[in-house]
Order: structure tokens, then C-alpha cells, then sequence
């Protein structure tokens, strides 16, 4: 992810997320960030992700851990740093997406890959991974967004603060994924059924 130098100051002490941080507000030492960039830098890269390209999620995802840094002052422990962090990362996405509001940035958006484009020599247990990930994608944005942070053991709680609507809206967001993801699925399956 380009933070190489991150890695090189690793320490063996386990300290709460929140004391880290608490301790970088004070002391601006770059260990306690690494201690904190090791725990939540992969969960931030692939929550981004899955929601742009390789590339933007790299960028934003560094723009993340420089506004944490910027502005570590301005946490005040109310939820989670990995809460905290993930509602930085969000945020950035959110102001890209504005940003690229041009036609080619949206058709991106909206387009849905293909289920079927998957050749059936490939191993069940790939094929059928690999069709939950694009189920995933073709999910409407707001939906995809509350199942990845369900997948990344947010809380609904926490889920409802990093994307800043109420809890009943998130249930929701989550019933109807869980319910599409259940029909597309199960239509995969069929088809691949029957081309046996």
C-alpha cells in the first residue's frame, strides 16, 4: 500500500485502539500510528474496494490515514477509531464520487458485472465465491455499503454512524441485500445446474 515505513517501527504491545490514538494526539509518534495502521489498514483498503478500483481504493485509503493524522485531535472517543477511520474513508468516497460526477463515472457506478462469465471448469467452491462477489457488486450502492461494513464486523450501531442514517434504515438496507443476494444466488445456481 506504499506505507512501507509503517512497518519497519512494529512493536509487540497489543494497546486498545482508542489509548493509541489518544497517546498519538499527545506525542505524534509515528509507532503508535503503525500500531494502528496494522490493525485497520487492509479492513479500510478492501471496504474501499469493493466499492471503486484498485487504484482509487490505494489513493483514498491513504488520504484516510493522512486525515487521521491531520486532524487526530478532533477524535473525542465516541465510537470506535476503526468507526472513526472507516466514516474518514467513506467521507473521501463519497467527495470522489462527487467529484467524478461526469457520464463515463457514472455508467461505472451502475454497471453490473455479468454472474455468468465464470467458465464452468473452475473449481464449485471458487465459482460459487466468485458469484457471491458479484452479487455483492451488482447490489445497489447504499445496500452493498451496509452488507461490507456488516461483513467487516461493524455493529448496526456502527454501522449507522459511519454512514450517518438511522439504525431501522440500516436493518432495512440489510434485508433487502440479504433478500437479493438470496435470489440472484439461488438463480446461479440453477443455471449452473442445468448446464451440467
Amino acid at each position: 500500500m506504499g506505507w512501507k515505513w509503517l512497518g519497519r517501527l512494529a512493536g509487540p504491545v497489543q494497546v486498545e485502539s482508542r489509548l493509541l490514538l489518544q497517546q498519538y494526539q499527545q506525542q505524534a509518534d509515528p509507532a503508535l500510528l503503525q500500531q494502528l495502521f496494522l490493525r485497520y489498514a487492509d479492513a479500510l483498503y478492501h471496504f474501499l474496494l469493493q466499492q471503486s478500483d484498485a487504484e482509487l481504493a490505494q489513493d483514498l485509503s491513504q488520504q484516510a490515514w493522512i486525515q487521521l493524522m491531520l486532524h487526530a485531535g478532533s477524535y473525542q472517543g465516541q465510537s470506535s477509531v476503526k468507526t472513526w477511520l472507516f466514516s474518514i474513508g467513506r467521507n473521501l468516497l463519497i467527495d470522489e464520487w462527487r467529484r467524478q460526477r461526469s457520464h463515463a463515472a457514472q455508467e461505472l457506478l451502475d454497471e453490473l458485472p455479468d454472474p455468468a462469465a465464470k467458465p464452468l471448469q473452475q473449481l464449485l467452491a471458487a465459482e460459487q465465491s466468485a458469484n457471491l462477489d458479484l452479487a455483492i457488486q451488482r447490489l445497489p450502492l447504499l445496500q452493498r455499503e451496509a452488507l461490507l461494513l456488516q461483513l467487516e464486523d461493524f455493529s448496526l450501531a456502527q454501522i449507522s454512524e459511519i454512514t450517518g442514517v438511522g439504525q431501522e434504515t440500516v436493518k432495512t438496507r440489510l434485508r433487502y441485500a440479504r433478500h437479493q443476494l438470496q435470489l440472484w444466488l439461488t438463480a446461479t445456481a440453477e443455471q449452473t445446474h442445468e448446464h451440467r
